[in-house]
């Protein structure tokens, strides 16, 4: 069962103490002295995201105001504080230029953070917002830094790699790798080391099938979701360049983004309702990543369209991903819908379909903000 928190109006209030409300924070870190918990939970997101930025411990020292900061903005504001305190300001003075606080100020050894106005967050950038979708639709397959991800034979993929688990079987970790070898051939047999000849050979061999199972014979495990190691440490290395990281992002957006935008494009054309925020856009992609297009589930999503009549992009988003759930392998359709429900609600939903049940989560949702994406009209048209 997952941990229930309890909000008001979007500012976390209660649950379970020891609970993680994101993966580095427990719900008793934000409490004030008499025990009360009043904090937003954008702010609760960004805090993690300068944790995750500084890659060092964060303590949340204060959610008390002083000496007048803070002051009329009750669950707005957050001291805190870590190791090196300005590597904590410089960190969180670069987050403020992407929205995630209106004000940074240094006091001594305490940082305080301020977030914007929760009612008009400001715009998140593309680049960034599929960046993020990326990494909640991975954490829902893997754990840790998806960009370490090295998964062996247990699905019959051969050998999948990195947040879109790209693999042998469909040809899409051969595609991204010769992807990888344009930009920078040099640092991708830095890499591989003594290994690159062989990675070269199995690149080579004249089918799908063979590559699958030189992939099998390092699998490693009961199940083989597992690696061999050496080969293992040189996936991981290629997924430490960071060249390699931004192309990653581009095939993600070039491949799965596309098929965004398609998905977008069908649906303003049958409801006009704006699709901007990064909770929708990042449902729509995880769809897109694990079901391709909207295209099976059209005449349904039409007709409740027609029926429900949305108010807004949430509602609109919600039939499209309920419907298109629905018309997965009957023992997948409780899944599907429970993590495009989780996106988009940022918290788990059970789903009980054709007698299966699901209650997805994902430790990423922090990262998916209650904002708009940029420059996003281009793409409504």
């Amino acid at each position: 069962m997952a941990t229930r928190f309890k909000y008001e109006n979007d500012f976390l209030v209660g649950g379970p103490a020891t609970g993680s409300v994101t993966p580095s924070f427990q719900l008793r870190e934000y409490a004030r002295p008499d025990g009360r918990v009043h904090i937003h939970r954008e702010l609760v997101g960004s805090v993690q995201v300068l944790r995750d930025a500084i890659g060092m411990p964060l303590k949340i020292a204060s959610v008390l105001p002083v000496d007048g900061m803070g002051q009329g903005l009750d669950g707005r504001f957050v001291w805190v504080s870590c190791a090196k305190p300005e590597v904590l300001f410089k960190s969180a003075s670069r987050l403020a230029q992407e929205g995630h606080f209106q004000r940074v100020e240094q006091a001594g050894t305490l940082i305080y953070l301020e977030m914007p106005d929760p009612a008009a967050l400001p715009a998140v950038r593309p680049e960034l917002a599929i960046a993020n979708a990326l990494r909640v639709t991975a954490a829902f397959e893997t754990s840790g830094d998806p960009f370490q991800q090295v998964t062996g034979n247990f699905d019959g993929a051969g050998l999948s790699f990195g947040p879109l688990q790209v693999n042998l079987k469909t040809g899409t970790l051969q595609e991204l790798f010769k992807r990888f070898a344009v930009r920078d051939e040099a640092a991708l047999k830095a890499s591989f080391g003594a290994l690159w000849p062989e990675w070269q050979a199995m690149l080579k061999l004249p089918s799908l099938a063979k590559q699958v199972a030189w992939a099998d014979a390092l699998s490693r495990g009961g199940r083989k979701t597992d690696f061999d190691p050496a080969w293992k440490a040189a996936l991981q290395a290629v997924g430490r360049v960071p060249a390699f990281y931004t192309e990653t992002l581009q095939y993600a957006y070039d491949v799965y983004g596309r098929k965004l935008i398609a998905a977008l494009s069908w649906l303003h054309g049958l409801n006009p309702i704006r699709i901007d925020n990064v909770r929708c856009l990042a449902a729509l992609y995880d769809l897109c990543v694990q079901q391709g297009s909207l295209d099976k589930a059209r005449d349904a999503i039409r007709a409740r369209v027609e029926k429900e009549k949305p108010a807004d992009q949430f509602q609109l988003t919600r039939i499209a991903v309920e419907e298109r759930g629905k018309t997965a392998l009957p023992p997948w359709r409780a899944d599907c819908v429970s993590r495009r429900l989780c996106i988009l609600d940022r918290e788990p939903v059970p789903v009980t379909l054709n007698g299966k049940s699901a209650e997805r989560v994902n430790p990423q949702l922090y990262l998916l903000r209650n904002a708009p994406v940029s420059r996003i009209e281009q793409y409504l048209l």
